[in-house]
C-alpha cells in the first residue's frame, strides 16, 4: 500500500451537494486543478476515465486517470493509468483522494490526500527534498480554487 504523502483540508461555506457537483464536473477541472489545460472523460462514475492535458513549467503532456473509489457526496479516489509527463515512471500505487464531510447544511470540510510510493531510491530522495512539499502546495491551491468558486 502506498504511503500518505500530502494532506490538506479546508472548510468551505457551501453544502456538500454543491461541492460534490463541482469536484465531479469535468468541464470545471481546469479552473480547479492547477496545470490542467483541458479535461475529457467521466468524473462521476466508478471506473470512469478522465484524460487531462497538462502544462507544468512549460512542459506539456497528458495524464489519464481511473476513478477507483466513488461514494457520491463523500469520496473520490483516482489513480494514474498512463501519462506522458513521467509521473507514472516516478510514482507507483498512486491515489489522489477527495473526502467530503458535511458539517451542517451550509458548510463542508473538504480533505485532499495524495498517496504514492516513489519508484526508486533517487525518487525517494527527491520526494523527501521537494515532491511532498510541492504536492501539498498543489493540494492547497486546489482547495482554495474550490473555495473561491463556491463562496461567491
Amino acid at each position: 500500500m502506498a504511503t500518505l504523502q500530502a494532506r490538506n483540508e479546508l472548510v468551505i461555506k457551501a453544502p456538500a451537494t454543491k461541492v460534490w457537483m463541482l469536484i465531479t464536473d469535468i468541464d470545471k477541472l481546469p479552473r480547479i486543478n492547477p496545470g490542467v489545460i483541458k479535461a475529457t472523460g467521466v468524473m462521476n462514475q466508478l471506473n470512469g476515465i478522465r484524460t487531462c492535458e497538462m502544462e507544468n513549467k512549460g512542459k506539456k503532456g497528458t495524464m489519464t486517470e481511473r476513478l477507483i473509489e466513488f461514494e457520491p457526496e463523500k469520496k473520490t479516489v483516482w489513480t494514474i493509468e498512463t501519462d506522458t509527463m513521467g509521473m507514472s515512471k516516478m510514482l507507483t500505487d498512486t491515489r489522489f483522494c477527495f473526502y467530503l464531510e458535511k458539517i451542517n447544511d451550509h458548510e463542508t470540510r473538504v480533505i485532499n490526500e495524495s498517496y504514492y510510493t516513489p519508484a526508486n531510491f533517487l525518487v525517494s530522495i527527491m520526494n523527501i527534498l521537494m515532491m511532498k512539499r510541492m504536492m501539498g502546495k498543489i493540494q492547497g491551491r486546489i482547495l482554495n480554487n474550490l473555495k473561491g468558486l463556491l463562496e461567491v
